[in-house]
């Protein structure tokens, strides 16, 4: 996934979608050279096929500009993902690509980067329940 987007877009500035987008957004950074990257937290599903009415913004940014690549480990129906690029347009971004690990095709939305698409629930391994206490 990193070589593909290296090969065709330098962003200025990486956005990771809290909480699913946060590991993958950090390994790209590192991946392209060490770029900047911030956070937005916006929240559509409680669970497996529970969401909200709509996306629902938690943490946000400021501004910004220049080339920006939203990072999200899903793309599910896309509508977080359409929310959080129009988000950011008003917030001044230039241009923006969105890179996720996972597609699914029924979306409404296709990322510009993806590394798998599938039809299936994705729970991935930052993502299983915290250990117990006492370290078990």
């Amino acid at each position: 996934l990193a070589d593909t987007i290296k090969r065709e877009f330098d962003p200025d500035v990486i956005v990771g979608i809290a909480r699913g987008g946060l590991i993958p957004a950090v390994r790209l950074s590192h991946l392209l050279g060490d770029k900047l990257l911030r956070v937005i937290h916006v929240k559509y599903y409680k669970g497996v096929n529970l969401h909200l009415k709509k996306p629902e913004l938690y943490v946000d940014i400021k501004r910004i500009s220049g080339k920006v690549l939203v990072v999200d480990d899903v793309t599910d129906t896309g509508t977080s993902l359409e929310f959080v690029l129009k988000h950011l347009k008003r917030k001044g971004a230039k241009e923006i690509r969105v890179a996720t690990i996972a597609y699914k095709p029924k979306s409404r939305f296709k990322p510009d980067y993806y590394r798998f698409e599938t039809d299936k629930w994705i729970v991935f391994p930052w993502e299983e329940a915290p250990l117990k206490r006492g370290g078990q």
